[in-house]
């Protein structure tokens, strides 16, 4: 049994994941029912689905566990890409659609949504500013550089704001390879959230091969034959993750 394994039979703590993307992303290849099949077979109490642009990985996934009558937490959730970069806002009750910062906050905002700023050091402008703005900082995304990880903890140090660990996952392989926790029961996930009381219970670092297929599968969908061709040149010349990222 490795040490994921053992983290996922702590039952004294609920124990979840945040912040990965379904098949309703355009670079996501998680279908929702791997998803509920994962939710089942590691007894996850949360899950938090953020798909890009959009959510209705969210609503169908929690339509799917209340036809299996499973007792999770599935909070409406989406990540967002403003002009200032990638926002998550979640508990949100209607689709965000204008993409300009002052805009996207004033909506999010009118339905009471809290805002996290994910992988701040990886396409965002103005960071300090959506920092102070934002509700929640992720300081470790599996996706991410070591540097920027770190980075993303000295920043929501600085701003004091309550921090969150993520996958980032767009396949399988990769959904659990971050899990969260808390140990207050009769909270729900937001509140364990922006209260500070959520803890990595498994951190692990996503491989080139996660971000080389949510790639491959964004230059099918958006049929951009140049795309596809780069990264089948980046690997055959064995490029990093990073190089993956910045497609």
């Amino acid at each position: 049994m490795d040490h994921k394994e053992n983290f996922l039979k702590v039952n004294k703590m609920k124990k979840g994941i945040f912040h990965f993307h379904s098949t309703y992303s355009y670079d996501g290849i998680n279908t929702i029912e791997k998803i509920v099949k994962t939710i089942k077979d590691k007894k996850l109490d949360f899950v938090v689905l953020t798909d890009h642009e959009t959510i209705k990985g969210s609503l169908e996934l929690q339509r799917k566990i209340k036809e299996q009558n499973l007792n999770v937490e599935i909070p409406t959730a989406a990540e967002y890409k403003t002009d200032r970069g990638d926002v998550i806002a979640l508990n949100i009750k209607n689709e965000i659609t204008d993409m300009k910062w002052e805009e996207f906050y004033k909506n999010a905002k009118e339905q009471n949504a809290i805002l996290i700023l994910p992988h701040p050091y990886d396409g965002h402008t103005q960071i300090e500013e959506l920092a102070q703005a934002v509700d929640v900082i992720e300081v470790f995304n599996a996706r991410s550089s070591v540097i920027n990880n770190y980075k993303s903890y000295l920043l929501a140090l600085k701003y004091k704001k309550p921090v969150i660990w993520s996958s980032d996952s767009h396949i399988p392989q990769t959904l659990l390879n971050v899990v969260v926790g808390y140990e207050k029961k009769d909270l729900k996930f937001h509140e364990a959230l922006t209260n500070g009381e959520i803890a990595p219970l498994f951190l692990k670092k996503s491989s080139v091969s996660d971000i080389f297929l949510s790639q491959l599968k964004k230059a099918y969908v958006n049929k951009n034959f140049k795309l596809f061709i780069y990264i089948v040149y980046k690997t055959l010349f064995k490029r990093t993750k990073e190089d993956y990222l910045n497609l």
